[in-house]
């Protein structure tokens, strides 16, 4: 099996179920594309979010992550290794490799709390959000950012 899921300190995570060489694809998205942000949607596009199925649905974020985003040919994320992965350590992604940013629920029970678990020494404290980060990390990440985020937004998404 090439990934498995066990629990962590953020809930279910996913793990290497072997080793995996820089540049391979860990995990390909699928799921159903919705209109709006769900809590464990990816998005895909400016008005396209993922509403994924596992394994991607329990990728982690962190501050420091082990795999990237890129997207594939149907439009949806592949979760592609940035160095060597070991059997057995959790396959995890910064966030604002995929997201925009944070859109706030008008039902505020159905918002979800930011707080970064990732316990990485260079955590930023906050879930990543493409908007929000800086100009050195998104020059970190060149190469691994969904293609919509690469686009001028439309209208209301500045």
């Amino acid at each position: 099996m090439d990934v498995y899921y066990k629990e962590t300190n953020m809930g279910v995570g996913v793990f290497a179920g072997r080793d995996f060489r820089q540049g391979e694809v860990i995990v390909s998205s699928t799921g159903n594309v919705v209109r709006f942000q769900l809590e464990h949607s990816i998005q895909v596009g400016w008005t396209r979010h993922l509403d994924a199925d596992p394994p991607a649905r329990y990728l982690n974020h962190s501050c420091q992550p082990n795999v990237g985003a890129r997207t594939n040919p149907e439009g949806l994320a592949d979760f592609v290794a940035l160095r060597n992965i070991q059997q057995g350590e959790e396959i995890t992604f910064d966030y604002a490799m995929t997201e925009y940013t944070h859109y706030p629920r008008s039902d505020k029970t159905q918002d979800f709390d930011l707080t970064c678990l990732c316990e990485q020494p260079r955590c930023r404290g906050r879930l990543g959000y493409y908007a929000e980060i800086t100009d050195e990390l998104k020059a970190k990440y060149k190469g691994y950012f969904l293609d919509y985020l690469l686009e001028d937004p439309p209208e209301g998404h500045l």
